[in-house]
């Protein structure tokens, strides 16, 4: 035994009270490990359901969404109409209650500048009397204002500490408790690429002077829009881009600076973003245009021909619109602006039916100036005949031909150098084919095609014939005088035809003129050819005297002086187109009408004006419907001088020009921004997919 005690000793520890407690401890863990150990199973099968849980939930929140984004698509088209129709009426009810408060601001304002003056008068008495008391609420309620917005931020920040401590507090557990052997996994995705984002701009501000070819979207847009007239866009960012976006700027409250940014890129992109109207605020000579015809219909006084769209321009437009069947709600958008110039527009003064001594005055002046026949009978009522007769005389007088008896139409008749009836070039009617009837059965007019009652250059050249015969002025055009030989016993007849055959065949029949202007061809090339021409050209008809010259100078010196390019016909179609190529480079100014800046319809207004055309302005949409001229349906028929008409994007907007021939046009473009000559006609596709029609103005 005591051999063993001294191998083996026991030693016990001293002072180690940790000791005593290691065994309860090992057995607490024992226990908890097996607990676990137990409980693992039903642990993990709850992890596993409470996934799979999720899972159903988000896929069930997935398809109603998919469900709820269908329906959605389905109904927003809806949705956003009702949304326009409900602001339309809204804008609508504003019209007509705004003269109510109007009306009742006026009876009240008198009122309430008293009470103002009073309130004001207190408010100064009492802070002159509590000034310091003031300055000392002041203090307080600054004070109190900063310790507010101080706990509110406090309280900001603090909410913020929460949810992100509780975030990751459940994004921890969430860990712990996720058994990778039980759990299921999806397998991971490539991350899906983004969706490309246009950026035209390019984080650039383009602005006018610049060159690209977003400016041209941009033009296209503005057109779209009716913000700039129907054109061909083009690259480069001019004065009417600029305009035209400043307008739309202010018309979306945005800042007008005519600068195109990533702000007004995407709103004017937007599809819901409305069309242009004229409305109150907006500038330019389209609005004095506007209202200067608001004048002569009678709606709108002549001081108020300001340029500047205001409250009286906005009730002008709106009685104008009530009178016209039109949404009186005081913009002027595409389908006013056709009403106004349109023929049977409604006016302000004189209706038919109507009866007042002052029409009686301005029928005995259209019985002076030829426009009512002398067996007429004034009675001072707007009748049929009338309103025929101011159209007429409307028409001579370049004023558009509504048959309203307004203001203008009566000042034209009251001055002294007011136009008396006659038959001019481009007017259509019975009067003129009577004029052509006479003037073909004395010989100057040949066939019977041209007594068609369209006064073309074919009647114009007839008629010029007849007065130089008859001892007239000849101008061409059909007054009084003129009228009044045409049904004379003596008026002289044009040359027979037959002379001139008679003639011709007396030249022909001699054997000797050949050789002799053969001979002398060959020995003197430079003197044979004009001896020839004089001799055929003078005896037959004795046409104009100026004949045989022109050709002797043209012969002689072809290179010199090339009669089509250096001195262009005074008559016709290459008059017209003088005349028009006179005004390139004139810059574009939407409504103007010339004499040295234009808008589309206003070019080709003045151009024709100018060529001896008579009949009032028409706006690019009116030349989709006259009935003046023969139209052309077919680009391929379309000839030099030929007015030419095109839609613009949507069929409320449209363009006009005058084609030159050889696929080039002359036009007014906002585009360009001045009067140019395009020449892409017929081989770009923009204007083949715009043509509308053609009207040949001389045939």
């Amino acid at each position: 035994m005591d051999q063993e005690t001294k191998e083996n000793p026991i030693i016990e520890p001293e002072g180690n009270p940790e000791g005593e407690q290691k065994q309860p401890l090992d057995g607490l863990r024992r226990f908890l490990r097996t607990m676990y150990q137990r409980t693992e199973p039903a642990r993990a099968r709850f992890i596993q359901g409470r996934n799979a849980f999720c899972r159903s939930v988000r896929f069930a929140f997935d398809a109603v969404a998919a469900f709820f984004l269908k329906i959605w698509t389905v109904i927003s088209p809806v949705c956003k109409k009702i949304a326009h129709a409900v602001a339309a009426a809204a804008r609508a009810v504003w019209k007509v209650v705004r003269p109510l408060f109007h009306k009742l601001w006026q009876w009240m304002k008198p009122g309430l500048i008293f009470l103002g003056d009073k309130v004001k008068a207190g408010a100064g008495y009492l802070a002159t009397r509590f000034k310091s008391l003031n300055k000392a609420m002041q203090i307080g309620i600054g004070a109190v204002s900063v310790s507010l917005v101080l706990l509110l931020i406090a309280l900001m920040v603090s909410a913020h500490v929460s949810r992100t401590a509780m975030r990751n507090a459940e994004a921890a557990r969430d860990l712990d408790n996720t058994l990778p052997v039980l759990t299921e996994t999806e397998a991971p995705k490539a991350p899906a690429s983004p969706t490309p984002v246009p950026e035209p701009l390019q984080n650039k501000i383009l602005k006018k002077g610049d060159d690209s070819p977003t400016v041209a979207i941009v033009q296209t847009r503005l057109m779209e829009l009716g913000y700039m007239d129907s054109d061909e866009p083009t690259e480069h960012f001019g004065s009417i881009t600029e305009a035209a976006l400043i307008r739309f700027q202010k018309h979306n409250d945005i800042q007008g600076t005519g600068e195109l940014g990533e702000g007004t890129w995407f709103l004017l992109m937007n599809e819901g973003v409305e069309a242009c109207v004229m409305q109150d605020g907006d500038e330019g000579d389209d609005v004095e245009g506007v209202q200067t015809r608001l004048y002569e219909l009678g709606y709108l006084g002549k001081n108020f021909i300001t340029g500047t769209y205001g409250e009286k321009t906005t009730d002008a437009v709106a009685d104008f619109q009530k009178a016209n069947g039109l949404a009186s709600d005081g913009m002027v958008g595409h389908e006013t602006l056709e009403i106004l110039y349109a023929d049977e527009v409604v006016g302000n003064f004189f209706k038919k039916g109507d009866t007042d001594a002052t029409i009686a005055t301005y029928q005995e002046r259209l019985k002076k100036l030829g426009y009512l026949a002398n067996n007429y009978k004034v009675k001072g009522k707007m009748d049929e005949a009338t309103i025929n007769a101011i159209r007429k005389f409307q028409d001579n007088n370049d004023l558009t031909p509504d048959g309203c008896l307004g203001p203008t139409t009566m000042s034209a008749m009251d001055d002294r150098n007011a136009k008396a009836y006659t038959l001019s070039l481009g007017m259509k009617g019975s009067d003129v084919k009577a004029v052509q009837k006479k003037l073909k059965s004395l010989g100057y007019l040949t066939s019977n095609s041209q007594v068609d009652g369209y006064y073309g250059d074919s009647t114009e050249e007839a008629v010029e014939e007849f007065q130089k015969r008859n001892g007239l002025d000849d101008d061409g055009t059909v007054g009084a005088k003129t009228l009044e030989k045409l049904n004379s016993k003596d008026a002289r007849k044009a040359k027979a035809p037959a002379k001139e055959e008679k003639e011709s065949s007396r030249t022909t029949s001699k054997p000797k003129a050949t050789p002799k202007a053969t001979k002398k061809t060959t020995q003197k090339p430079g003197k044979a050819t004009p001896k020839a021409t004089k001799k055929t050209t003078e005896k037959p008809g004795k046409t104009p005297k100026t004949t045989p010259k022109a050709t002797k100078k043209a012969t002689n010196k072809p290179t010199t002086k090339p009669t089509a390019t250096v001195n262009p016909a005074k008559r016709g179609v290459e008059k017209l187109i003088a005349i028009a190529q006179s005004k390139l480079g004139c810059p574009y100014v939407g409504g103007a009408k010339g004499p040295n800046k234009f808008d589309c319809s206003g070019f080709v207004y003045w151009c024709m004006k100018q060529a001896g055309f008579s009949g009032g302005y028409m706006t690019s949409i009116g030349w989709r419907s006259t009935s003046r001229f023969p139209r052309i349906n077919s680009m391929s028929q379309i000839q030099r001088g030929d007015i030419l008409v095109f839609k613009g994007n949507s069929m409320a907007t449209g363009h006009v020009g005058i084609y030159l021939g050889g696929g080039r046009m002359i036009d007014a473009s906002s585009g360009a921004g001045q009067v140019r000559i395009t020449n892409s006609v017929l081989s770009g596709s923009y204007w083949k997919q715009h043509f509308l029609m053609a009207y040949r103005i001389y045939k």
